[in-house]
């Protein structure tokens, strides 16, 4: 499912490990070597992912760590109109040291595009299993073959509460005070963007099933919502599982944080399960809870009401089903923007609700 990505493979991987070898050993101050560079097949529709060890001798000791890249990604026809790596690392690095929730340990950004032509930042490798995108874990992979009902239950959960425990975090200590805009809701501001967006991705040719659900998002918004630092894609895919499978070992992809009612992580988080399974037509993996349980369980954590859950729903629907029709529209299978079975399921929830 290469041609699907709207990230390309590292042409050089050669000149592309040399350049790391040497940024990092300029910046670690001691000589370093990179064996060889790998891109995961299983997960991400974004950014460029490299997996690679870094060796170096240390006391007359060789030593060794894993490390991750991401990159940002460098197309003609991109999923967004614009990347901020640094907003990424600056969320991972504040949660990081402000609270319990797991994050990957970061090893360096660098925001010149001179070396490498994309910023990109480095993180500790964590040990761990991811469950997969592609083939999504309701169809196939080691979530469906290699769990017991019992443990899906447990991830599931495990995610639910690390969640919830993000969403009790102050947005002000942990230093996104300035996402805010003065005159304008987090929400109202985040229907903005997806405005431009649905402009911008469609390169003007409109998109029908998005339009009617932002038209009805504008004209049904919530009143007096709380305001945390949202996560923005907070899904099953997005974490790394220990690897007992008895809870979360790192929380990943923050390129959509934001701030707005944390209620719409949780949607999301049901609604992207939903789509790779009711949008697909095949059953959900047995042991994973109900979209309604999880809610409930959400809720107790956090202290917030899901009383608006199905307005953000169709906020999940219609932010996902733009993405994908972005992606469908920047490599060129145009046919399947409005006929895609996200788009078509999103329409399914509108005709629910108005």
């Amino acid at each position: 499912m290469d041609d699907a990505r709207p990230t390309p493979l590292i042409d050089d991987i050669e000149g592309t490990r040399t350049k790391l070898e040497s940024w990092i050993s300029s910046h670690r101050g001691h000589a370093v070597s990179i064996p060889d560079l790998s891109i995961p097949e299983a997960t991400g529709m974004s950014n460029v992912t490299l997996l690679f060890d870094i060796n170096w001798e240390e006391n007359g000791q060789a030593r060794s760590e894993a490390v991750v890249a991401r990159l940002q990604p460098s197309v003609e026809r991109p999923a967004f109109p614009d990347y901020d790596l640094s907003l990424q690392y600056e969320v991972m690095d504040s949660v990081g040291r402000h609270s319990d929730v797991p994050v990957p340990e970061l090893r360096g950004l660098e925001t010149d595009t001179s070396l490498l032509g994309v910023q990109f930042y480095l993180m500790k490798r964590t040990e761990g299993r991811i469950p997969t995108d592609m083939p999504p874990y309701n169809m196939d992979g080691w979530m469906m073959h290699e769990t017991t009902p019992a443990q899906r239950e447990t991830l599931w959960n495990a995610a639910v509460d690390t969640m919830a425990r993000f969403h009790q975090l102050d947005y002000r200590t942990l230093g996104f005070d300035r996402l805010a805009k003065p005159g304008k809701t987090p929400l109202q501001q985040q229907l903005d963007y997806w405005q431009d967006y649905l402009d911008w991705s469609m390169e003007g040719a409109g998109h029908p099933i998005a339009q009617r659900a932002l038209d009805w998002l504008q004209a049904n918004q919530p009143q007096d919502e709380p305001t945390v630092l949202c996560w923005g894609d907070a899904r099953l895919a997005n974490m790394i599982f220990k690897p007992e499978l008895d809870g979360v070992a790192a929380v990943l992809d923050w390129e959509m944080a934001v701030l707005g009612n944390p209620l719409q992580d949780l949607a999301w988080f049901n609604y992207l399960d939903a789509t790779f399974s009711e949008g697909l037509g095949v059953p959900r993996l047995e042991g994973l809870p109900g979209y309604e349980e999880t809610a409930a369980r959400w809720e107790r954590a956090t202290g917030f009401s899901t009383r608006d859950y199905n307005y953000y729903l169709i906020f999940a629907g219609m932010r996902f089903g733009l993405i994908l029709s972005r992606i469908m529209l920047a490599t060129n299978r145009d046919t399947e923007v409005q006929n895609g079975f996200a788009c078509q399921l999103l329409q399914k929830y509108l005709d629910r609700l108005t």
